[in-house]
């Protein structure tokens, strides 16, 4: 089963890059003075950014992005490379479930508190490592089940 060109997490990554690209170019061009600086901007584009990269983070396991060191796996037989890099995986996983545990205390922790500009509680910006962690977990789960394939050349 070849793995979709396309997910809902690296959709919606594509499209905060797009938002970060256009954010940044208005920010340049108001310091250029072709109009009154929007402060706004700043803020928003570290947000984007922060949703970009943790969402980023599952559609790089889903595509296997992610850098592996094969100069030693490389030496094993394929059925140890499998068991290794099965194990690693889950131990990844469990990982990411922590982060996620702990990226909700956060929100919680931080459920009144409003950001200086966006007028947003700034659990909406750390919100991003909970969801971003279990999406995470999840395609980490997916391969160590066995129901998705990698893509990657040494790995199983």
């Amino acid at each position: 089963m070849k793995p979709s060109p396309y997910s809902p997490e690296g959709t919606v990554s594509a499209i905060f890059l797009i938002a970060l690209t256009l954010l940044i170019f208005l920010q340049i061009a108001s310091r250029l003075g072709l109009f009154p600086g929007l402060v706004w901007t700043e803020e928003l584009v570290r947000w984007l950014w922060v949703w970009m990269a943790l969402m980023g983070v599952s559609e790089a396991e889903r595509t296997n992005q992610h850098i592996r060191m094969e100069m030693i796996p490389e030496l094993w037989s394929r059925a140890v490379r499998k068991i290794v890099y099965r194990l690693i995986d889950a131990a990844t996983g469990v990982l990411a479930l922590y982060m996620a545990f702990l990226g909700t205390k956060g929100v919680i922790r931080t459920w009144h508190d409003e950001s200086v500009t966006l007028f947003l509680s700034d659990a909406v910006l750390y919100a991003a490592l909970p969801l971003g962690a279990v999406l995470w977990a999840w395609r980490l789960f997916l391969r160590v089940t066995g129901k998705q394939q990698t893509n990657m050349a040494g790995a199983p």
